[in-house]
């Protein structure tokens, strides 16, 4: 990684989300039922997707992450172009009270296809917006939360914490792993407003990917991360939703997502070869940035992990 141009990019970042308001939050967090990474997804589709993108020649292409904005990221891996989060809206303010303060990198019409939409949590405007449910409906396969299934319906297949999904791809398959997220401190019960997932990504020729979605707990990451280890593998990337949100309203202001400090912390426990910071820009909701992130990655001796990800919607290699 570029040190230089990562901290240029997070210098800009830090100027541009001074002063912004904390007015609102996203929520989250899991019931992890014990079942084995082999157990299937309630109403997971048995023979997954078969999208039209996997095609010999995209199979072989490199692992690359696309940053659009605030969660909002393509990866493509094993010929799949998968989609976490999707938020498109130009900035607006919302009757949540959250504002989106800066547009997209690439628009809804502009992302081109997508084989699989990992959603972690449906209830907030920061990780879907109203453009991004309108998305929705032209991807193949939407994974996300019991609850979201629930509210979305029958086109959103609902996984419980360590159900597993199959994406079919031209040289076998790629499995997603539901995997538990806290969107708050330790010990807290949220509800259904909390409800939130994070995945992992596996399988023959697939890098394994951690993505965290709004977790903000470092206890249930190292969780996560040991469980992993030992039943799928070492974590060679990880996809970590950082940024501190917080709001006033919501546990006396307690970080909602992961901490600058808290994010290098997990980083160093599951110890991957890339970090993807994302969910650090874009929204008013954020305490701190891409800056405060590198001093921390810095400090723990990892901050060569750290992938150059401004939300410029270029892509990046991540092989």
């Amino acid at each position: 990684m570029n040190r230089s141009t990562f901290l240029r990019v997070a210098t800009g970042a830090v100027a541009a989300t001074v002063g912004v308001a904390l007015l609102a939050a996203c929520g989250g967090e899991e019931a992890a039922d014990g079942a084995k990474p082999s157990a299937t997804a309630d109403g997971a589709k048995a023979d997954g997707a078969t999208p039209d993108s996997a095609t010999p020649d995209k199979a072989k292409a490199a692992f690359t992450v696309t940053h659009v904005g605030g969660p909002t990221t393509v990866l493509e891996v094993a010929g799949l172009r998968i989609l976490l989060d999707p938020t498109f809206d130009a900035p607006k303010k919302y009757k949540s009270g959250l504002e989106k303060i800066q547009a997209p990198a690439v628009g809804a019409d502009g992302i081109g296809a997508i084989d699989a939409v990992l959603l972690s949590h449906d209830q907030h405007d920061d990780n879907l917006d109203d453009k991004g449910r309108e998305l929705l409906a032209k991807v193949p396969v939407v994974l996300s939360t019991p609850g979201a299934h629930k509210r979305l319906g029958d086109h959103v297949t609902g996984m419980k914490a360590w159900a597993t999904h199959e994406l079919t791809t031209s040289t076998g398959s790629l499995t997603v792993t539901a995997v538990p997220a806290l969107h708050g401190p330790d010990g807290v019960d949220r509800g259904a407003d909390g409800e939130v997932t994070g995945f992992v990504l596996s399988g023959k020729g697939v890098p394994t990917t951690y993505i965290s979605g709004d977790n903000a707990s470092v206890k249930v990451a190292k969780e996560v991360g040991d469980r992993v280890r030992k039943e799928i593998g070492p974590i060679d990337t990880a996809v970590l939703f950082a940024g501190a949100a917080r709001t006033p309203a919501i546990l006396d202001n307690a970080p909602l997502t992961l901490t600058s400090k808290n994010a290098a912390l997990v980083a160093k426990d599951l110890d991957p070869r890339k970090v993807v910071p994302v969910h650090t820009d874009s929204w008013n909701i954020y305490s701190e940035d891409l800056a405060s992130l590198v001093k921390a990655f810095r400090a723990q001796g990892i901050d060569g992990k750290l992938v150059d990800l401004a939300p410029d919607g270029a892509e990046k290699d991540l092989s």
